[in-house]
Formats: structure tokens, C-alpha cells, sequence
């Protein structure tokens, strides 16, 4: 008995090749799909990234300001330390009280002071030499620490003596002085004062040691009650 086959004879084919594209369809869905979510997470990675390094970046900028701040509170205590070193220097080391003292009590029988100048300068303020040419900055080493600078007084007093014998006589007990480093005579002339005719004018250029105390002289017996002229007996024509 003969079997009658009514299918087409491609069907089988057919059949296999149809499965076959829905398999590769849905595999390709599944591949857009991963591709899509991938996209997806990586933006999303990509979105928190940015977001952090914005974060960073800000911040750094927040710190950057805040160590600029540090300098700049550093800067102001360093010229406060500075300023403060000065007036220490003038008013706890040498007073002025002391020093117009010093020059009352030097003054001989008969003379008086006119005016007392003071003048203060710095001196010990060495630069480090910038090293030229290529050898030299190959030796060169790092530069020091810059020293707080040391302060000189200077006073610049007139005067009136009857001779120079007088003004010698203050000379002589300044440069004995334990505060004085050098006492110079700048002039000595007779007074154009009509009222002061057959007097002297003199004028002292005076140099304190820079490391002087008034503790020191105090302790080499130089205190205010040497005998000599009291602060009232000046007659003061400018005091600055």
C-alpha cells in the first residue's frame, strides 16, 4: 500500500529555516536589549563620576582658598611679630625716659640741651646673594632663614655751653656711658643769639649700641640718680 504525502515538498525546509529566523530574532533582541542596558548603567556611571570629580574640584578650589587665607594669616602675624619686636626694642629696652635722663645728668654745671632728636635705624639685614650664571646655580645651597632685623638708635642733640670745655666734659661722660657706642661733634660755633652772645652751640651726633639695656647700665651704677641736672632743668626747645 503506497503512502500519499499531501505536504509540500519544502515544507520541512521551510519549517527549519522559519524556526531558525525566530531564533536568531529573539537573539538579537536579547543582544539590543544588553546593549541598551549597558548603555544605560554606563551613563548613569559615567553621570556619578562627573558628579564627583565636580565635587572634588570644588573642594580643592575650598581648600585652595582656605591655605591662601593660612598665608595671608601668617604674613599679617609675621609683620605683627615684627612691629612688636621694634616697639619692644625701643620702649622696654631703652625708654625715653631713660635716654633724656642720660644726656640730664652728662650735662655739665652751665650748659643746657635745645633739642633732642632720635632716629631709628635697622642694621643687620643681610640678603643672600643671588648666584649668576649656570655653574653658580648649580652650587648654589637654599637660602637662609631671614633674621629679624636689629634696631640702632641714634640721637641728634644742641645744645648751649658757656665754652667747649663744656661741651668736651659732655662728650667725655656720653662715651662713658655703658649705653653709648660712638659720640661724635658735629659743630661746635658761637651762638648767633644776640640774647646768648659769648655762648656755644654745639650739636652731638650720638650712636646707642644696638644690643644695649638699660638694665645693664643700671647694674653698672648708671641710674637716674647720678648727680647731674634733673629732666626740669632742661630748657627743651624740641623733643621728638
Amino acid at each position: 500500500m503506497s503512502t500519499i504525502n499531501l505536504l509540500p515538498e519544502d515544507y520541512l525546509q521551510r519549517r527549519r529555516q522559519h524556526r531558525g529566523n525566530l531564533i536568531c530574532a529573539v537573539l538579537f533582541g536579547v543582544v539590543i536589549v544588553s546593549i541598551c542596558g549597558a548603555a544605560v548603567v554606563s551613563e548613569q556611571s559615567s553621570r556619578r563620576t562627573r558628579e564627583v570629580c565636580d565635587r572634588m574640584s570644588a573642594a580643592y578650589a575650598d581648600a585652595a582658598k582656605l591655605i591662601d587665607e593660612v598665608h595671608q594669616l601668617e604674613k599679617q602675624k609675621a609683620n605683627m611679630l615684627e612691629k612688636a619686636k621694634r616697639s619692644a626694642a625701643l620702649m622696654e629696652r631703652m625708654p625715653r625716659s631713660y635716654l633724656l635722663a642720660m644726656l640730664t645728668n652728662a650735662l655739665p654745671e652751665g650748659a643746657s640741651l635745645r633739642s633732642v632728636r632720635m632716629v631709628v635705624q635697622t642694621i643687620g639685614e643681610v640678603e643672600a646673594e643671588k648666584p649668576k650664571g649656570k655653574a653658580a646655580a648649580a652650587a648654589a645651597k637654599p637660602p637662609a632663614e631671614t633674621k629679624a632685623p636689629q634696631l640702632s638708635v641714634a640721637l641728634s642733640v644742641t645744645g648751649r655751653a658757656a665754652t667747649d670745655v663744656q661741651v668736651a666734659r659732655f662728650i667725655a661722660r656720653l662715651a662713658a656711658h655703658p649705653l653709648t657706642d660712638v659720640v661724635d661733634l658735629s659743630y661746635s660755633k658761637e651762638s648767633a643769639d644776640q640774647k646768648e652772645k659769648g655762648t656755644r652751640e654745639f650739636q652731638l651726633s650720638i650712636i646707642l649700641k644696638p644690643d644695649a639695656d638699660v638694665l645693664d647700665a643700671i647694674r653698672a651704677g648708671q641710674t637716674d640718680e647720678t648727680p647731674g641736672k634733673t629732666p626740669a632743668q632742661l630748657s627743651m626747645g624740641e623733643s621728638r
